[in-house]
């Protein structure tokens, strides 16, 4: 509701607003402001000249004690304090302006809104000076679908030549509601877009003159994140205009379109319908949990872009209790308590994670034998049951692991110990995750047992272990007589050259003179220096 005149008067003379003096307000019309609107034309250096033009005002009046005689105009007040909540007050009609909400009595009130207002507005001003951060790039790693939200992130921290984050450039859509929704209490901003800064991404207007920079700044953005990548061909119908908005879309809908998402959200329901975890192995209960629940964050995810219904908390606590399939009396003695909780644990599923990870039992092995917890590498405990992706086992965050080849590129078959030692350290991770989610046949078609696998594993690793370690021996033996034989060599040359008889050990080898073994280069030499240095042999 617009300020009637009664309300821009005390806006401007009262001691809790711009507490200015009714004759300086007066004169506040000759230097163009009238009404409150009129502020949004003046920055701060724009009110700083004001201000001491009426300190300073030109021309003269007449004496008050002699009507013929004319004295200088006498300067107006307008104290500092004044000064600073103009300047305030200014910044918040252009920001009323940039959200197109009009200006009030209540939405310009100084000891609740406006200093409110200030506060926020601070912060975005010491925010544009930073530097940006890095641009997020698609790659393997920050796959389309998810730099589409890390991208959204980054233009929220980057804020552009309106002082609005550059995220009000992607929005959904591109025109503003002509009715802003109410403001919240002493608040400049509204319940549904929570501060200053989420009123102006989802209200600031695309028709600005200045929005043409900073939709050319998004563009600069996607062209570095999309940089020798097979998605850097999209955005090229939209370079001639540096069109950024146009550029994020086309990736959007291309990529990141209802069929990518109904494909991740298909993922993810199969891990919660059908993972199972039954202990055996060495994956924990709490990051078969986590599994869960890193599910569920990407359903909602997905929630934000195709029409779902997600899963309340019973749903979800109901699945996961299916899920966990342990024979553990003490679990199963918990899982019970928790169906019979209708009103409590079956209900929230945080708080039946919580309860039933007190009973896990692996977790229990590993801290009476000492052993780390486990990491995101052994999945080997979790099994995924779907008829028509016979043998695929479930990977992190619910994925499924395809046969034929790994990520790392190690083909998924059995390997002789030589060619085993050649793979990397990532290769033999992934291998041995698929081996214990995927049972090996043997030569002659014999499926293993899980019992009789673990043994033949540990008869091969006995058996190389004592290969290695004769094998060792043996070679020690051999360096130990090829040291003893130069030793006796070396003797007789120098019994040889100086007429000593050998004596003790030197008689025992006496017969090694005849035939001297033949060193290697290194020895030779070594033999060379030491004989140079007695004096024997030229």
């Amino acid at each position: 509701m617009v300020l009637t005149n009664n309300q821009t008067l005390l806006f401007f003379t009262e001691d809790t607003q711009m507490a200015i003096a009714a004759t300086t307000v007066t004169q506040l019309a000759t230097e163009g402001i009238v009404t409150v609107d009129d502020l949004a034309e003046f920055d701060s250096e724009g009110l700083k000249t004001i201000v001491d033009n009426l300190r300073r005002p030109p021309g003269t009046i007449v004496d008050p004690n002699d009507a013929n005689r004319r004295i200088p105009q006498p300067p107006f007040s307008f104290g500092g304090k004044s000064l600073l909540r103009m300047v305030a007050a200014a910044k918040c009609v252009r920001y009323y302006q940039l959200v197109d909400r009009a200006t009030s009595a209540g939405n310009m009130n100084w000891t609740s809104t406006v200093k409110n207002f200030t506060e926020h507005w601070k912060s975005l001003e010491e925010r544009k000076k930073e530097d940006p951060p890095a641009v997020p790039k698609i790659s393997k790693s920050l796959v389309v679908t998810k730099w589409i939200e890390a991208f959204n992130d980054f233009l929220h921290k980057v804020i552009g030549q309106r002082t609005v984050p550059l995220a009000y450039v992607i929005r959904e859509d591109a025109l503003v509601p002509a009715a802003a929704p109410a403001l919240l209490a002493n608040q400049p901003f509204s319940t549904e877009h929570e501060s200053v800064e989420g009123e102006l991404i989802a209200r600031a207007s695309h028709n600005h003159p200045i929005f043409r920079d900073d939709n050319a700044k998004v563009y600069y953005f996607i062209e570095e994140a999309t940089r020798s990548t097979s998605y850097s061909s999209s955005i090229k119908p939209f370079s001639r205009r540096k069109d950024g908005r146009g550029a994020f879309l086309a990736i959007k809908n291309q990529f990141a379109g209802k069929d990518k998402w109904l494909s991740e959200l298909k993922k993810q329901e199969d891990m919660m319908h059908q993972g199972t975890w039954k202990g055996t192995n060495n994956i924990s209960l709490e990051k078969f949990v986590g599994y869960h629940r890193h599910a569920y964050i990407s359903m909602e995810r997905c929630a934000d872009y195709i029409d779902y219904q997600l899963p309340n908390q019973r749903t979800r606590v109901t699945y996961l209790l299916q899920a966990v399939q342990c024979n553990d009396a003490p679990l199963q003695a918990a899982m019970a308590l928790v169906r019979a909780d209708e009103l409590g644990k079956m209900n929230d599923f945080e708080a039946t994670a919580a309860y039933l990870l007190q009973y896990d039992p692996v977790a229990k092995k590993r801290a009476a034998s000492g052993k780390k917890g486990d990491g995101y590498d052994t999945v080997a405990a979790v099994s995924f049951t779907d008829d028509t992706k016979s043998g695929s086992a479930l990977k992190k965050g619910g994925h499924l692991a395809k046969k034929g080849k790994g990520k790392s590129g190690v083909e998924f078959r059995f390997y002789k110990v030589k060619e085993y030692r050649n793979l990397s350290a990532e290769q033999k991770d992934e291998l041995r995750e698929w081996r214990s989610s995927n049972p090996v046949s043997r030569s002659a078609g014999q499926k293993r047992s899980a019992h009789g696998d673990a043994g033949s594993s540990s008869k091969k690793i006995k058996s190389i272990v004592s290969q290695v370690i004769a094998d060792t021996a043996k070679e020690q033996a051999k360096q130990s007589q090829e040291m003893n034989d130069m030793r006796a060599w070396i003797n007789s040359v120098f019994a040889d050259a100086t007429g000593t008889q050998a004596t003790g050990a030197q008689a025992t080898i006496s017969a090694a003179r005849a035939v001297p073994p033949q060193p290697s280069v290194a020895s030779v030499a070594t033999i060379q220096a030491l004989m140079k240095k007695a004096g024997v042999g030229k």
